[in-house]
C-alpha cells in the first residue's frame, strides 16, 4: 500500500515470504547481467592490473601461494608459511573455504592452461563471480522489505559503491567478497525469521548457519553475528511474541554450524586448540553460551506474563536479563580465554599497529573526498533510514528495517576509521537508496507530467545514485591538481607497468645465477607475498600479522642506524640478498625515518657497508630496483 508516496509496511509476512521465494527469475537475471556488464566494461576499458599478469596486492598472491602449498602437499590441517619469516618459517591465519572455491574454479581451466596459470584466473576472476552472487544475495535479503523493484534496484546498486567496487573487481583473489556474500544472506534469514513470527524458527535457524559459514570464513564475521543477534534480541526485549523460539533457533544454528566447521577446519587433533584471529575452540564457547541463553529464556517463555504488573515492568525486566545474558557469555568467555578481547594485531605485538596503518585498507578514509567516494551516499540514506525507522514502529517489519539501520551506523562507524569496513557499508547503502528512490519514484510521478516528469526522475535518481561520488571525484582531483608536483622518475618495464615492476625483477631472479638454490631476500614486506608467488626464494616479511617477526626484523634491519646490530641480524636471518624500489610510496614506514644513517636511505645514496655488494640490474628495470648481495660469514662472495 502507498501512503503519502512512500510505500508503507502493512503488507502481511506470509505474503512477503512467498513473494521472496517465487520473485521470479527475471530480475535475479537483470541484476546478474548487469553487474557482469559493469566487470567485464572495467576489464576491458578500465583494468592495467591483471590484463598484465598481475593481481591486486599481496593478500591475492599469499592466498595463491597457499593454495599452491595445499594442492602440493595434501595438508590441509596445514596453514604454515615455510618461505615466509625466514628462516624459521611463517603461517597464515586463514580458513579453507575460500581456498576450496579458488581450485573448484581453476579445475575445468587446468587442462588447457595447467594448474599455476589456471589457478592464477581462478584469482582474477573470482571476486566479480562473487559480486554477482552478492547482488542477486542483495535482492533476494530485500525482497521482504522493498517488493521486486526495490529489491532489484538496491542488488544493481552494488555496482556504485565504490567501497565494493574497491574489492569486487579483476584481480582480487581475497575473500572479502565472500564476506559479503555471506553477511548479506545472513541478513536475508534474519529479516525472514522477524517478519516470520510465529514462523520464524526455520529462517532464524538457517541465518545462523549462514553466519557461522562466515565465522570460519574469518573472525571479522563477528561484527555481522552481533548484529544479527542484536536485532533478534532486542525484538524479544520489546515482547515481539515468538521471538525466543527465533533467538534459540538462530543461536541453535550458529552454534551448530561453528561446531562443524570447526572440526572440518582442524580436524579432531586441533579441535581444542587456542587461537584468537581464526576459528577455534574460543568461538565455539562463546556461541555455545549463546545458545545456553537462549535456550533458558524459551524455556521460560510465557511464564509470569499474564501476572499483575505493568508492560513497561516485564520490558525492563527482558532487558535486565538481556543484559546479564550478553554480560555472561562475554565475561565467562574472558574468563576462559582471557585475550578475547584484544585486537588480533596488539595479540602479536603493539609496534605492528603504525606499520599496518600504512596499508591503504587498514589507514582512515583520508579526507572528505574520498569520504564522499566511498560512503558519500550516506547523506541521503542515513535520514532515510532514520524515517523507515519512524514509519515502521510498532509494525514488525520495524526490527527487520532496525538491523538494516544497526548495521549502516556500525559499519560506517568502522568503515570511516578503518577503510575495508567501507565493503559492508556499500551494502547496506544499497539498501537504504534503493527504498528511496522507490519512494522518490512514486512521488515524481504524481507531482509531475510527462515530458518533465522524465527529466525529473533521470536528475533525482542520478543525483541518489552518484552525486556524491561525483562531487568527491572533483574533490580529489581539484586537490590533485592543486599540489600536484613533479612526477617521478618512473620506469616502465615490458609486461608490468607498475612503478615497482616486480614481475619483471622475479625473472631477474629467476635467471642465472640466483636459480641455482633458494635464496632469503630481504625486501620491503609490500613485496613479500609477491616474490613467495613468483620466485622459489625465501623472505623474511608478508605484510600478515601472523609473521610479525619477519616483519619487525625487516624495519629494524633497513631502518637500523647501527651497524653492528643490522648485521647481527642479518646473519641470524640468513639473508643472501637485499631488493629495494626507488619508487615504493608504500615503503614509508622504513623510509620515514629521520636518521640519514639508517640502511634503507644508505642502500638508495649508494653509501654501502663493506659486508654488501651492489648486482647490476639490467635495462630500465635498474632504474626502478637496486639489488644488493649480502657477504657470507665466511668474507668469500661466492654464489
Amino acid at each position: 500500500m502507498w501512503q503519502n508516496g512512500v510505500k508503507t509496511v502493512i503488507d502481511s509476512p506470509a505474503k512477503d515470504a512467498q513473494a521472496a521465494m517465487g520473485c521470479g527469475k527475471w530480475p535475479l537475471a537483470a541484476v546478474a547481467s548487469f553487474i557482469a556488464l559493469i566487470h567485464v566494461a572495467w576489464w576491458f576499458v578500465g583494468d592495467t592490473i591483471v590484463v598484465n599478469g598481475n593481481l591486486f596486492d599481496g593478500d591475492s598472491y599469499a592466498r595463491l601461494v597457499r593454495v599452491e602449498r595445499l594442492v602440493e602437499t595434501g595438508g590441509w590441517f596445514d596453514s604454515s608459511l615455510p618461505r615466509a619469516n625466514a628462516p624459521f618459517g611463517g603461517s597464515l591465519h586463514w580458513t579453507r573455504p575460500f581456498d576450496v572455491m579458488l581450485i573448484a574454479l581453476a579445475m575445468p581451466l587446468e587442462p588447457l592452461l595447467g594448474f599455476k596459470q589456471a589457478l592464477f584466473w581462478s584469482g582474477a576472476m573470482i571476486s566479480p563471480l562473487l559480486h554477482v552472487l552478492v547482488a542477486m544475495a542483495t535482492l533476494w535479503a530485500s525482497l521482504p522489505l522493498l517488493g521486486r523493484a526495490g529489491a532489484a534496484i538496491a542488488g544493481a546498486l552494488t555496482a556504485a559503491q565504490f567501497g565494493i567496487l574497491g574489492y569486487a573487481t579483476v584481480g582480487h583473489a581475497d575473500h572479502h567478497m565472500l564476506f559479503a556474500l555471506l553477511a548479506v544472506g545472513a541478513f536475508g534469514f534474519t529479516v525472514r525469521a522477524l517478519l516470520a513470527a510465529e514462523n520464524g524458527g526455520r529462517p532464524a535457524f538457517w541465518a545462523g548457519v549462514v553466519l557461522a559459514a562466515g565465522f570460519w570464513v574469518g573472525t571479522e564475521a563477528q561484527v555481522t553475528i552481533a548484529l544479527c543477534v542484536l536485532a533478534a534480541g532486542l525484538a524479544w526485549v520489546a515482547g515481539v511474541p515468538e521471538s525466543p523460539r527465533t533467538n534459540q533457533r538462530l543461536a541453535l544454528g550458529l552454534a551448530l554450524g561453528v561446531a562443524l566447521a570447526l572440526f572440518a577446519e582442524r580436524g579432531p587433533a586441533g579441535y581444542l586448540d587456542v587461537q584468537y584471529d581464526r576459528l577455534s575452540i574460543v568461538h565455539l564457547t562463546s556461541v555455545v553460551l549463546l545458545l545456553a541463553f537462549w535456550s533458558g529464556v524459551a524455556a521460560f517463555a510465557g511464564r509470569g506474563e499474564d501476572r499483575p504488573g505493568s508492560p513497561g515492568a516485564r520490558l525492563g525486566v527482558r532487558l535486565g536479563a538481556g543484559v546479564l545474558g550478553a554480560a555472561a557469555v562475554v565475561g565467562v568467555t574472558w574468563v576462559l580465554f582471557p585475550e578475547v578481547l584484544v585486537g588480533p594485531i596488539d595479540q602479536y605485538d603493539p609496534e605492528l599497529r603504525a606499520i599496518h596503518a600504512t596499508v591503504p585498507e587498514f589507514a582512515p578514509i583520508a579526507d572528505v573526498p574520498h569520504f564522499l567516494i566511498l560512503l558519500g551516499t550516506v547523506v541521503f540514506a542515513a535520514p532515510w533510514a532514520a524515517w523507515r525507522l519512524r514509519e515502521a514502529w510498532p509494525h514488525p517489519k520495524f526490527w527487520a528495517w532496525f538491523l538494516f539501520a544497526a548495521a549502516l551506523a556500525v559499519y560506517m562507524a568502522f568503515a570511516v576509521s578503518w577503510v575495508r569496513w567501507s565493503l559492508y557499508a556499500g551494502l547496506v547503502l544499497s539498501v537504504f537508496l534503493a527504498d528511496l528512490m522507490v519512494a522518490a519514484d512514486a512521488a515524481i510521478d504524481r507531482r509531475f507530467v510527462l515530458p518533465r516528469r522524465l527529466l525529473v526522475k533521470i536528475a533525482a535518481m542520478l543525483i541518489l545514485a552518484a552525486g556524491p561520488l561525483v562531487a568527491g571525484v572533483a574533490g580529489v582531483r581539484g586537490g590533485t591538481s592543486a599540489s600536484a608536483t613533479a612526477p617521478e622518475d618512473t620506469v616502465s618495464v615490458a609486461g608490468d607497468p607498475r612503478p615497482c615492476p616486480l614481475q619483471a625483477m622475479s625473472r631477474q631472479l629467476n635467471a642465472p645465477p640466483w636459480d641455482a638454490r633458494p635464496r632469503t631476500i630481504l625486501a620491503s614486506a609490500n613485496f613479500g607475498a609477491e616474490l613467495l608467488y613468483r620466485t622459489p626464494h625465501k623472505v623474511l616479511g608478508t605484510f600478515h600479522h601472523p609473521n610479525t617477526p619477519g616483519i619487525l626484523d625487516s624495519v629494524r634491519i633497513l631502518g637500523g642506524a647501527e651497524e653492528s646490530a643490522t648485521l647481527a641480524l642479518i646473519r641470524k636471518r640468513k639473508i643472501d640478498l637485499i631488493l629495494i624500489c626507488l619508487h615504493s610510496g608504500r615503503a614509508g614506514y622504513i623510509k620515514g625515518r629521520d636518521d640519514e644513517g639508517i640502511l634503507y636511505r644508505r642502500l638508495e645514496d649508494g653509501n654501502l657497508p663493506g659486508w654488501l655488494r651492489e648486482i647490476e640490474v639490467p635495462g630500465n628495470l635498474g632504474r626502478a630496483f637496486r639489488l644488493f648481495e649480502v657477504a657470507p660469514a665466511s668474507g668469500s662472495w661466492n654464489r
